[in-house]
């Protein structure tokens, strides 16, 4: 641990201390948390305050602190080289880990672990960004009336919820990613299925949004989502051919980055997607070829479907019952009805094992933590 004493200089001098071009990282924190008309008067030497934000030095290394900084707070959270200054009695009320810590650390700190007379707790492993944002919902009353979250948010929140015991903000997290990758066949019907029943997802998608899921569920053990969020990664085309780039190749983000799963689920969706479809044509869709209605308007109709479905490129039709009505006969539709109902829910039941996961019955018991 550093033990020299911190000095701390105007942002204006920083530039002129660092006798270097300002790097992309430290614009991009400057941004997130003192804002971009804040950067770009500092930048252009217009910027002038009558108390500067203060930047502190110590061997060599400068922090800088956020917008989350109050000046009675009473402990400085940093996180890369940013520096939040926030309330032990916020952060025991909302963390078990947090409370257990500042519990244990009643003594006087070391000089060199304090800023301006606040306990210094350095929080090695976590995003800038993602501390703001956990802050950020903890002070402010407005966040969870504010229903729609980023993915960077919700992100945060499961991460750091589950590693410092942020309860509220954990269940929170997780209830939103739950939502849209669901583990029920009725609540995938409710939820994307469903004509009548607009849905409010509660964050704001893109195209990768399912990629990015399928990471973060492999990185913190959130299993619950993975069964969901892998079809509909896989599903992103109807088109197999398509669909089987786009795994390849990554989507995009709102941002204009691109999401890409790893080398493993880009190999593992690639292989699940020719059993995806031998269990559509079995299961699911079987009526397109067990039928033995003999009427020359639903032979027409279910020749033309296959295809429309298997030619020239095999494509993935949804799970719901669209297809199963159409212009058949009654008996015709009774029956389609009928195997399309089996068959849909036999190829749920066996979806996480397509993607080598557990079954339906393990997953809900690791949902129950």
């Amino acid at each position: 641990m550093c033990r020299c004493t911190a000095a701390s200089l105007p942002l204006p001098l920083l530039c002129m201390c660092l006798a270097a071009p300002v790097s992309p990282t430290f614009l991009k924190h400057l941004r997130t948390f003192q804002g971009k008309n804040f950067v770009s008067s500092m930048l252009s030497g217009q910027y002038s305050a009558t108390k500067p934000p203060a930047v502190r030095r110590c061997c060599g290394h400068f922090w800088y602190p956020s917008k989350i900084w109050y000046s009675d707070g009473s402990i400085v959270l940093q996180a890369e080289a940013v520096q939040f200054r926030v309330h032990t009695s916020i952060l025991s009320a909302a963390s078990s880990v947090f409370r257990d810590m500042l519990e244990v650390a009643q003594g006087p700190a070391d000089i060199a672990d304090q800023v301006e007379g606040c306990p210094l707790v350095h929080l090695s492993d976590d995003k800038a960004v993602d501390v703001g944002f956990v802050l950020e919902a903890l002070y402010d009353r407005n966040f969870y009336k504010t229903k729609k979250k980023t993915f960077g948010q919700v992100e945060a929140m499961w991460r750091l919820g589950k590693k410092y015991g942020f309860d509220e903000l954990r269940d929170d997290a997780v209830g939103r990613l739950q939502y849209i990758f669901p583990s029920t066949l009725a609540d995938m019907h409710a939820r994307y299925w469903s004509p009548d029943t607009p849905v409010d997802f509660g964050m704001s998608k893109y195209p990768g949004f399912s990629f990015d899921a399928v990471n973060l569920a492999r990185a913190t053990g959130l299993i619950s989502i993975l069964p969901t969020a892998l079809i509909i990664s896989c599903l992103s085309s109807s088109d197999l051919r398509t669909a089987q780039e786009k795994i390849l190749s990554g989507r995009p983000r709102g941002d204009g980055s691109t999401a890409h799963l790893s080398g493993e689920d880009k190999a593992l969706c690639i292989l699940a997607m020719s059993d995806l479809l031998r269990k559509q044509w079995d299961g699911p869709y079987a009526w397109l070829h067990k039928s033995s209605c003999l009427n020359t308007n639903c032979r027409a109709l279910r020749e033309d479907l296959k295809t429309a479905i298997w030619t020239p490129i095999p494509r993935f039709v949804s799970l719901n019952r669209r297809m199963v009505d159409g212009s058949f006969c009654e008996v015709c539709k009774q029956y389609n009805l009928a195997v399309f109902t089996v068959g849909q829910r036999a190829l749920w039941e066996e979806l996480p094992s397509v993607f080598g996961l557990p079954s339906w019955e393990d997953i809900a018991k690791e949902m129950e933590w």
